[in-house]
């Protein structure tokens, strides 16, 4: 596949310009920060200008409990398979960041025929970076670790390091994606209820 037919994002409150898309442009990969601005409207113009795109790693519950749609041998009301097994938040408890995400990948493939893929960030970096991972990294920590990640796949460049956490994750989010196009990924939780992809 093509490095330039995805991108991965760290997902956040719509106006809080915590939401970063990471794109590999064939030479490097790159970061693109919401601002502000409202994330959702940011990302749908970012996909619809770069129609290379086709598919996206969102960090972002995509799905409900299946309990909620009386789907068989599902019991709980908070978490899905995937939450219980990588130990993430219930996307119960992300109330509306989820429901825009749902929406998001709704709007997304409908008007652009885009595929939307969930990952979790945090996982990733636990499997390849351990406890060095936290969520208040400093930019020398962020430097550290991108060598780190880096080495795993030479073939990768940054035109610039990340320098906030948000860009970091958004790094990650791209890096699961990665390793989904070229069959190196883990899959987490139940096709009937929701898949996360690390």
């Amino acid at each position: 596949m093509d490095i330039r037919t995805f991108a991965g994002i760290d997902y956040g409150a719509k106006t809080s310009g915590n939401t970063v898309i990471c794109y590999h442009d064939g030479q490097y990969l790159l970061f693109f920060d919401a601002l502000k601005k409202d994330a959702d409207s940011f990302i749908f113009e970012w996909m619809h200008q770069n129609p290379l795109v086709s598919n996206l790693f969102l960090d972002a519950p995509l799905s409900l409990p299946a309990v909620y749609f009386q789907r068989a041998g599902f019991v709980n009301y908070h978490y899905r398979q995937c939450d219980l097994a990588l130990k993430a938040m219930s996307p119960l408890f992300l109330g509306g960041l989820t429901a825009r995400a749902m929406e998001l990948t709704q709007k997304l493939s409908s008007a652009l025929n885009i595929k939307t893929y969930e990952v979790y960030p945090k996982a990733l970096a636990q499997l390849w970076l351990g406890n060095s991972y936290h969520k208040k990294l400093s930019v020398f920590e962020m430097e550290q670790l991108c060598e780190i990640l880096i080495q795993k796949h030479p073939s990768l460049s940054l035109a610039h390091l990340p320098h906030n956490q948000h860009q970091f994750d958004a790094f990650l989010a791209w890096l699961s994606g990665y390793r989904f196009v070229n069959e190196q990924h883990l899959t987490f939780g139940e096709t009937d209820e929701g898949l996360i992809i690390v």
